[in-house]
Parts: structure tokens; C-alpha cells; sequence
């Protein structure tokens, strides 16, 4: 009797430390958001979020050569995107998911975009109309072409405890800086903290966000539109009022150097920084710094 009274002791205590380092693990858990290192010859832009129970949700990619990079980011992650956000066709954006689509076995399991007709890009982007077509192509390879989603304005899509937000689709009426106006912008939720998503949105998206999303803006982190520069205006960043910024944007373009030294371009990088220095940004985090993984509540 007195055994089986130890053993019903000993077995109660590994039952209550088992589920003691169970609720430590789950409240230890944190959502992890890795920004990809640059190619320093272009911009690019690539993002990845790993949520609490390791769902993988990546924005963009980058350049096509950007693509070894992604791949090893994707495979030190659980080798499959559980949610893959395009936000708009161009190659410093969508080069590398071509790649990753077209030449790995990579599994991707649900594809959101917001696009145009083909002609529309035609008429309206023609100086970049080979990977716009290289682009629609993809879309019908077979391993994805049952898997893309066009989303609705405000429409929520819930990720293992994240709530995906989308504030801003194509905006076909926006023919000047044509593609970048397109950006779709995704407004990401932990629950403690808010990730805001531009992709390259420009003046006229900015002014139609602050019209259309006043009361829903204000983010802890932004993704700095257009790589810092001739992107997003003040006032949006004003109302976003971020804490912490991300920049996909290489040293030359964080420098404005056209290769005579600093702020010797014609690029409106600085212009950009002193807006989000005057909101007393807490950290910048910058794509010439290499990869970097943050971890978020």
C-alpha cells in the first residue's frame, strides 16, 4: 500500500511538471518575423512570419536572385508557406516566388493576390510587361494555380492566431507610377502587436488609404513603402505612427549614394527618414543589414 501511495505521488508530480512546462512553452511562444537581406546591385523586398505553432506566412520574396536566400529561410522553417501574400507584380517583389514556384518542389498551400487583367498591365506597365507575362504564367502552373485567392477589401483571414487584414486591392484607376499604386496592403495582428504591410504603395493609394482606412492605420511596425523612397506620404506615416520600421532597402539607397558618396542621388530616401525620425521611431531594422529575425509577442 505504501508503494502504490509513492507511486501515485511520483506519478502526480511528473503529470503537474508535464503540464507546468507546457503552460511556459505556450506563453514563451513568440511570433517570429525574419526581413531578407538585399541584393545590394537592386532593391528587393522579401518577409517571412513564422507564427506560435510554426505556420509559415511569407509576403513577396524579392529578385530572382534573392531566391537561395528565401529557399533556406523557408526550409530552416519548416520547408513549406502555409500563406503566401504577393503584393504586387514586379520583379524585386515576386522574382524569386516565380523561381521557387517554377524550379523547387517547395509546398505552398494558399496564394493571395490582387491583380488586374493582363492588358490592363499591357497598356499600363509595358516597360515591364515580360515578367508581368512570365508572372500570369506561373499562376497557372498546376501546383499552385487551385490554390490563389483574391482577396476583398477588408477582408480577414485568421492564421493560426493572427488576424491578416486586407486594407488596400489593385487600384485600376491609378495609371500614373502604375504598378506600384497596385501594392496590396496587409495589416497582420498577434493579438499584442500590429505589423502593417505597403509593398510599394505610392501618393494616390496613400491618399486613398487615409479616405477609405483613417481608423485602421495605426500599426506598431510598418514596412516602409517603396524601399524609403517617393513611396507612401507623410501623412500616412503620421497616421500609422509606428514604433519600429522595416526597410527592404539596400546601403546605396538607404545613402542616396548614385556612387559619389552620400545623399549624391536623386532619391528621396532622406526626405523618408526625417518624416519617421520626427514620429521618434524606436528601431529601424534595414534590409542592407543582412537577415534579421524579430521576435514579437
Amino acid at each position: 500500500m505504501k508503494n502504490k501511495k509513492i507511486y501515485i505521488s511520483i506519478t502526480f508530480i511528473i503529470i503537474f511538471c508535464v503540464f507546468s512546462i507546457g503552460i511556459i512553452q505556450t506563453k514563451n511562444k513568440t511570433v517570429e518575423l525574419i526581413q531578407l537581406a538585399q541584393i545590394e546591385s537592386r532593391q528587393s523586398m522579401g518577409y517571412l512570419i513564422k507564427t506560435k505553432n510554426n505556420k509559415l506566412i511569407a509576403i513577396d520574396g524579392g529578385l530572382k536572385e534573392n531566391t537561395q536566400n528565401l529557399i533556406e529561410n523557408i526550409n530552416e522553417n519548416g520547408g513549406k508557406v502555409d500563406y503566401w501574400f504577393l503584393t504586387h507584380v514586379h520583379d524585386d517583389h515576386l522574382g524569386a516566388f516565380v523561381e521557387i514556384v517554377k524550379n523547387t518542389d517547395i509546398q505552398i498551400d494558399n496564394i493571395f493576390v490582387s491583380l488586374n487583367d493582363l492588358s490592363w498591365y499591357e497598356q499600363y506597365e509595358s516597360s515591364r510587361i515580360d515578367f508581368t507575362k512570365e508572372f500570369f504564367q506561373t499562376l497557372e502552373n498546376e501546383k499552385i494555380r487551385d490554390k490563389i485567392h483574391n482577396p476583398q477589401l477588408n477582408e480577414i483571414i485568421n492564421i493560426d492566431g493572427i488576424k491578416a487584414e486586407i486594407l488596400g486591392i489593385r487600384n485600376p484607376e491609378f495609371t500614373e507610377n502604375a504598378g506600384n499604386e497596385q501594392s496590396m496592403v496587409i495589416k497582420f495582428d498577434t493579438g499584442k502587436t500590429t505589423i502593417l504591410i505597403l509593398g510599394d504603395t505610392g501618393v494616390q493609394s496613400s491618399e486613398k488609404l487615409i479616405e477609405t482606412q483613417k481608423d485602421k492605420l495605426k500599426s506598431d511596425i510598418v514596412q516602409v513603402a517603396h524601399h524609403g523612397q517617393a513611396g507612401a506620404t507623410e501623412e500616412l506615416y503620421k497616421l500609422i505612427n509606428p514604433k519600429i520600421c522595416l526597410w527592404p532597402t539596400p546601403t546605396w539607397l538607404w545613402n542616396n549614394d548614385a556612387g559619389s558618396g552620400e545623399n549624391t542621388g536623386n532619391w528621396k530616401t532622406f526626405e523618408t527618414r526625417q518624416w519617421l525620425e520626427n514620429l521618434n521611431v524606436q528601431q529601424n531594422y534595414i534590409g542592407k543589414d543582412g537577415n534579421v529575425t524579430i521576435e514579437i509577442k
